[in-house]
């Protein structure tokens, strides 16, 4: 199983102010809170933290990129799935590791799992029931390919190889938008996933790609990822902290 498709830049990033914290007044439900950006560009994106109210743009973000980083949204009649799959787990689960880029909308994510056995103990009793049950309702038997496999997936999702959550225990993916794409961000962002990851005390990361997505790799390894498994599909990279 590939996990989500992955697009990142390989051109020298922007000039990027990290620790900069611009305050911005968010409404929502008339009530006011406030978001901190994590990252700021000087060409005027910024990341921060997922908020509830981003997950069905995120939901559509992971659709506009989900055919090895091009669009699916034509191969889906149940526009949500993918999302509820690849991207919906770590905004309810981990959405302190969710983190969402803000360019003319949202336009990208990157999200991470700090323990992967434990996250996925906790997927298999407060999400995959729910979003099986959900989709069991949708007469399954009219979904379109790709539907009907992804319906298989929620049945019974693959656990991580214990070769590699040994040393890598937690995971991560991010996807972008085109137009987020080759300016530096993805760097950025996976940078701001590195950092949190160690200071909560991770020893390692890993990550799927498909085995064909020669720029991922390379961006991957210019991060300092190093290749720990593969077969014709996928390759799983790991990094050290």
């Amino acid at each position: 199983m590939e996990y989500p498709r992955t697009l990142n830049s390989c051109h020298p990033p922007v000039k990027v102010r990290q620790g900069f914290q611009r305050i911005t007044p968010y409404s929502r439900f008339f009530s006011t809170i406030f978001l901190v950006d994590l990252i700021t560009f000087d060409s005027g994106e910024s990341v921060r933290k997922f908020q509830e109210a981003d997950r069905s743009a995120l939901y559509h973000v992971c659709l506009a990129t989900g055919d090895s980083g091009a669009s699916a949204v034509h191969l889906y009649n149940e526009k949500d799935m993918l999302g509820e799959i690849y991207v919906g787990p770590y905004l309810s689960f981990q959405p302190d590791l969710s983190l969402t880029l803000i360019q003319d909308g949202l336009s990208g994510y990157a999200l991470a799992a700090l323990d992967t056995r434990s996250f996925e103990e906790t997927l298999s009793k407060q999400w995959w029931p729910v979003i099986l049950e959900k989709y069991s309702n949708r007469s399954p038997e009219n979904f379109t390919e790709r539907e009907k496999s992804l319906f298989e997936y929620i049945q019974n999702p693959p656990l991580r190889p214990e070769k590699i959550v040994k040393d890598y225990p937690s995971h991560l993916h991010i996807d972008l938008l085109e137009k987020a794409q080759g300016r530096g961000i993805g760097k950025a962002m996976m940078q701001q996933i590195f950092k949190t990851l160690r200071e909560q005390g991770s020893p390692g990361v890993h990550l799927g790609m498909g085995a064909k997505n020669a720029r991922a790799f390379t961006f991957y390894t210019k991060l300092g990822f190093t290749l720990l498994d593969k077969n014709d599909d996928e390759w799983t990279m790991g990094l050290k902290f």
